[in-house]
């Protein structure tokens, strides 16, 4: 079997208007097709979360955190998606596989996640250019993004200039604990890479959308499957 990949969910509510828990079908098949075994990680607490605003969901308690353990020791690698909110839930989920080195990859809003990581009251910006950046069609390459050559996101790719989709209105503004490792033409952060850590990469496009037919979408996907299996093996040893 493949290394078990957790899936953040999101929030919000389908066809008759019922709040659900759901992760989406690219983001599933993806993982399947690049190797993986994808879980959804839901959120243990007894609370709305589609109506609960960023940051004001109670406190996790002991019960609650463990819980979440649960779930996270069972791990090769950690998925964390867009949309459109990041809560306390997704922030110790986060915490908890970075303290266990699991590899870690956010697309969109996970990357804006990765890189305001530890900043208080941290806010993103809105895109400067929303015809570049916001495309209704994100299965098709929107702009281009430069790639720092020291980088990892270099040594996967193996090229300094790419094109990805794009579906995003917000950016994230600065980062502490990470390296900026691409940008667009305008100089929104399009990458991101966690510093001293063995793989926790964010990019602000959405290479799940594109990897059937998209080099690029699949190195990063073979490349963070990868980790995920190396990670699956030492779990295995240390048995």
């Amino acid at each position: 079997m493949g290394p078990i990949i957790g899936i953040l969910t999101r929030s919000g509510v389908n066809e008759k208007g019922t709040p659900v828990e759901y992760c989406m079908e690219s983001t599933r098949r993806a993982i399947i097709k690049a190797g993986g075994v994808p879980i959804m990680l839901t959120p243990p607490q007894d609370i709305d979360y589609f109506t609960t605003k960023s940051g004001e969901a109670p406190d996790l308690t002991g019960m609650e955190q463990e819980m979440i353990l649960y779930q996270i020791e069972k791990l090769d690698g950690l998925f964390i998606p867009g949309e459109d909110k990041i809560t306390k839930y997704d922030y110790y989920v986060f915490e908890e596989c970075l303290k266990r080195n699991i590899p870690i990859f956010g697309v969109c809003l996970g990357m804006q996640m990765i890189a305001n990581y530890k900043i208080d009251n941290f806010k993103l910006l809105d895109v400067p250019d929303k015809e570049l950046h916001h495309k209704k069609d994100y299965t098709a390459p929107a702009h281009s993004v430069t790639i720092d050559k020291n980088s990892l996101l270099y040594k996967i790719l193996g090229s300094e200039e790419i094109m990805v989709n794009s579906h995003h209105l917000r950016c994230a503004d600065y980062t502490k604990e990470c390296n900026v490792v691409a940008k667009s033409s305008d100089g929104v952060i399009e990458a991101v890479e966690f510093k001293d850590y063995d793989f926790c990469l964010g990019v602000q496009w959405h290479p799940e959308i594109t990897i059937e037919n998209d080099i690029n979408s699949k190195k990063i996907f073979a490349y963070f499957m990868e980790k995920a299996k190396e990670r699956k093996e030492v779990k295995s040893f240390s048995k």
